[in-house]
């Protein structure tokens, strides 16, 4: 198992870098891997100097011993995406889920949509299989109260942060009836994307 970060490079430089770094230290932490920083910094500072000009989704990956490496690529243009509605595996690992491990056979599916929405054996609506959920409703914007139920997302933490988003529990089944009425929009949020409307096909 690994701990990885997937992050937007533009222009040489990695927005919501700080948010990444918190993020993978406090999973080394949790998991017991090692991580410094200067290997950090080092890494991510040649990545950006050897990628100075275009868009690309660089992925880091920590091994226990603290040695790390990325892949990069090209960002492709997406602007929407399409989801269906799944139930989370009840028995999975708690700590796959909360954090960004290389195991996240939770999260596969067929793709005969872009993506997968997640939800609790209580119904409570959770995450995207790439990212969090953000629902537009009364010109106010949602996500899901974090529970240890689902993965922080960067994008999710700097939009609390900067107060554009609230947390608030949707049930599946209240979803599914909004949805229908035309009530609210969805969207996926998370570092790469940054924004992007989601159709639920329900």
């Amino acid at each position: 198992m690994q701990l990885f970060e997937t992050m937007k490079l533009e222009s040489g430089l990695f927005p919501r870098i700080s948010y990444h770094k918190k993020r993978i230290k406090n999973a080394s932490k949790q998991l017991g891997f090692l991580f410094d920083e200067s290997t950090w910094s080092e890494l991510t500072t040649s990545i950006s100097e050897q990628y100075a000009t275009g868009v690309y989704r660089i992925k880091i990956l920590l091994n226990k011993d603290g040695t790390m490496h990325y892949v990069a690529a090209p960002l492709p243009e997406k602007s929407t995406f399409t989801a269906k509605l799944i139930p989370l595996t009840p028995d999975v690992n708690k700590q796959v889920v909360v954090h960004k491990t290389t195991q996240r056979a939770h999260l596969e599916h067929n793709h005969q949509t872009d993506l997968v929405l997640l939800y609790n054996e209580e119904g409570k609506v959770l995450e995207f299989d790439i990212g969090n959920i953000m629902i537009r409703e009364d010109g106010h914007y949602y996500t899901p109260i974090y529970n240890e139920d689902f993965l922080r997302g960067c994008m999710r933490q700097e939009l609390l942060d900067k107060g554009e988003l609230i947390e608030k529990d949707y049930d599946i089944n209240e979803l599914k009836d909004k949805i229908n009425s035309d009530l609210i929009q969805i969207f996926l949020i998370n570092s790469l994307r940054e924004v992007a409307e989601v159709e639920i096909y329900l």
